[in-house]
């Protein structure tokens, strides 16, 4: 019996071992795709009856190989002690300050935005993103009270928004 069993698990072993020296030229080059994932717009949006709603619109720019497509989150805010969560906990920014055509603020990806560059894009890997601080120039436009595009960034030490 012991015999029996030695031999059954030197051929799993055998398998094991097989599975893991193959390679797959499909899987390594989707590990060499370029792709980039970044915030690209942030939009204060007004309502024409009131002057300021209590909606905003994050765009992020998701590039793979030259083709580059958006994903848009559009949601109502809140504020509690300077930091703004969008959606159910999608988005949180922090610090946010603005002064003439430009401004400063933490940006956090939140808990429940899920994956969307590869929902754009099946070819991007799973991955993370890092929390930033951004500084940001105003675009003008009729429909938004402040909308900002994201120019220069720098990764926060931690990934975690202040409560």
């Amino acid at each position: 019996m012991t015999i029996y069993r030695l031999f059954k698990m030197l051929v799993c072993f055998i398998i094991i071992l097989s599975f893991n020296s193959c390679s797959n030229d499909a899987e390594e080059e989707v590990d060499n795709t370029q792709y980039e994932c970044k915030v690209d717009t942030i939009s204060f949006l007004s309502d024409s009856t009131k002057g300021k709603s209590d909606e905003v619109e994050v765009v992020f720019a998701v590039s793979l190989e030259g083709e580059t497509k958006f994903f848009t989150v559009l949601e109502k805010y809140n504020i509690i002690n300077g930091l703004i969560t969008i959606g159910d906990k999608l988005v949180h920014i922090n610090d946010f300050s603005s002064k003439g055509d430009k401004a400063s603020f933490d940006f956090y990806y939140g808990e429940n935005l899920g994956p969307f560059c590869m929902e754009l894009f099946s070819a991007i890997p799973m991955h993370s993103h890092d929390a930033f601080n951004a500084e940001a120039d105003r675009i003008y436009s009729s429909k938004n009270v402040g909308k900002w595009k994201v120019k220069k960034i720098s990764t926060l030490s931690s990934n975690n928004p202040p409560e």
